[in-house]
């Protein structure tokens, strides 16, 4: 028997139930463009108008359960999103029935997972069951604003740097997500990331911040991973012209791990949006991994189907 802290049990019956959007990513490379398709699905519901809150839970939990679902399931991975009076239903399905989601607490962040405590903290309600010999890892989002967690507690934000420009609210909200990362992976590395952040924070895109949070959860935990670090030092720099993310750890350098995985998903984050990803030995020891991005928005091309 496999003990999780994900819970086995199915979604409420919902009397009003519609599927609003379904796809079937079959690599990482599909995430983005499927993640657009939902957001553009969502985003033109008359009654989303005024929840950009919502809608970025939304994609957010998109984004780990369907990543989830390609890296530790088995195909075919398959995604409903289905509409509830309260919000929507996200539930992402494979093949691998005989093995359920198990949140990274107290374990190796090798063995992954680490997004889903993210999820069970974003979520109305979550848990995974089976059905027709498919697992089906499900989501409720409610569709009201509500306040981000820093680290699954009441506590306000802690105030590492002061950003400049912006909304205070827009600043302290986004910052409080990229805090929810750093203090999630606080456990597995034995220590708290240093952050520091400056520039019109509050006014990233939704979308962009979506794949900042990953890039930057996937860099933290290759820290933990290999590294062997006693610190990490976050920098995002928001300008006119561009978004860059550093991390810079004072470990064993690139020799720790010689594949340094989750570069292909990173590089596709960067790509999207027509920027880059540099991983470097730092001069003193240790790695600096940037992901840098441009400000102004650019137009994707389409890509084809493999």
């Amino acid at each position: 028997m496999i003990t999780t802290q994900w819970p086995q049990r199915p979604p409420e019956p919902v009397t009003d139930l519609s599927v609003w959007w379904e796809g079937a990513p079959r690599a990482a490379a599909d995430l983005t463009r499927l993640r657009r398709e939902v957001q553009a699905v969502v985003g033109g519901r008359p009654d989303q108008d005024d929840d950009a809150d919502g809608l970025d839970r939304l994609l957010l939990i998109f984004e780990e359960l369907a990543s989830n679902g390609l890296r530790h399931g088995r195909p075919p991975v398959r995604v409903l999103l289905a509409t509830v009076p309260t919000g929507w239903l996200l539930d992402v399905s494979d093949a691998a029935a005989d093995r359920p989601p198990i949140p990274a607490r107290g374990r190796d962040a090798a063995d992954g997972g680490m997004g889903l405590p993210l999820v069970a903290r974003l979520a109305a309600a979550h848990g995974w069951t089976v059905y027709e010999d498919r697992k089906h890892v499900w989501a409720l989002i409610e569709a009201v604003p509500v306040s981000w967690p820093s680290n699954g507690g009441a506590a306000p934000p802690r105030q590492d740097a002061q950003p400049t420009g912006g909304g205070a609210a827009g600043v302290d909200r986004t910052l409080a997500r990229i805090r929810g990362v750093t203090d999630g992976r606080a456990a597995v590395l034995g220590f708290r990331p240093a952050l520091r952040a400056t520039g019109p924070v509050a006014d990233l895109t939704g979308d962009v911040v979506t794949d900042l949070l990953a890039v930057l959860g996937e860099a933290l935990t290759n820290v933990a991973r290999h590294a062997h670090a006693g610190s990490v030092d976050v920098d995002l720099a928001v300008t006119v012209d561009d978004i860059t993310l550093r991390v810079r750890d004072d470990g064993i350098g690139l020799a720790g791990a010689p594949s340094y995985v989750g570069l292909a998903d990173l590089r596709r984050r960067a790509a999207w949006h027509g920027g880059t990803l540099d991983v470097q030995p730092e001069p003193a020891g240790g790695t600096r991994l940037t992901w840098a991005v441009p400000r102004r928005p650019t137009v994707p091309q389409p890509r084809p189907r493999s």
